[in-house]
């Protein structure tokens, strides 16, 4: 069996625990909800295309997020349990993940466990990746609501994906009404205040940014 685990900081914090300890794991390091993205998923223009959304190199994002995934083909091919917490940042990254095993047509056994933003157990789900690339695709890509999504987190995820892509979001209307307030306090409040969207600092950063340039210009 192999663990994939939303990111980086989730992996440490469950080595820090013992969690999972002697179990195979992996970070999925990636922000999905951020950039552009293309159809096929780990492709070379996928790669220049996330990579450039990141500010790295194409060899740098493969060494941050694609190699990690190698161990799929050798510890995971027949389970996979995938540890994403349900606020939209996960969720997407999930679609993500999810879509990609499609596209290589995985047919090992795969489960999500869902956890809380403090890295606890909530919901186990057992999942069926077939038909996940298309959603991908509506969703990433078309930016079109799917008809039929099972998962009720993914779900929720898609709904706050096109809300924070909305150009009058939440989000927005909030960076708005608040134009004395500094960029380092600005993305401390938005973190305490919308935390289903699951943003860290660089997302809130960008979008900062993005909204006070449009104003002044």
């Amino acid at each position: 069996m192999l663990h994939i685990l939303n990111g980086q900081e989730m992996k440490k914090v469950f080595e820090r625990r013992g969690f999972l300890e002697g179990e195979k794991i992996i970070p999925f390091n990636e922000a999905m909800c951020s950039g552009e993205t293309c159809e096929t998923i780990f492709s070379e223009e996928f790669i220049k295309t996330r990579a450039l959304t990141h500010g790295v190199s194409d060899n740098e994002y493969r060494h941050i997020t694609v190699e990690h995934l190698e161990a799929v083909f050798h510890h995971g091919r027949d389970h996979l349990k995938l540890w994403f917490d349900e606020d939209m940042f996960c969720q997407v990254n999930l679609l993500t993940l999810l879509a990609w095993l499609d596209q290589i047509g995985y047919e090992g056994k795969v489960e999500l466990c869902l956890v809380t933003q403090q890295f606890e157990p909530l919901a186990l789900y057992s999942i069926q990746v077939t038909g996940y690339h298309s959603m991908y695709k509506q969703v990433l890509i078309n930016r079109a609501y799917p008809s039929h999504v099972l998962l009720k987190p993914l779900r929720k995820g898609i709904d706050l994906y096109f809300r924070y892509k909305d150009g009058d979001s939440e989000l927005v209307s909030f960076i708005k009404d608040h134009p004395d307030v500094s960029e380092e306090r600005l993305v401390e409040l938005m973190i305490g205040t919308f935390r289903p969207y699951g943003l860290g600092d660089v997302q809130y950063q960008q979008l900062i940014r993005n909204v006070r340039a449009s104003n002044q210009s």
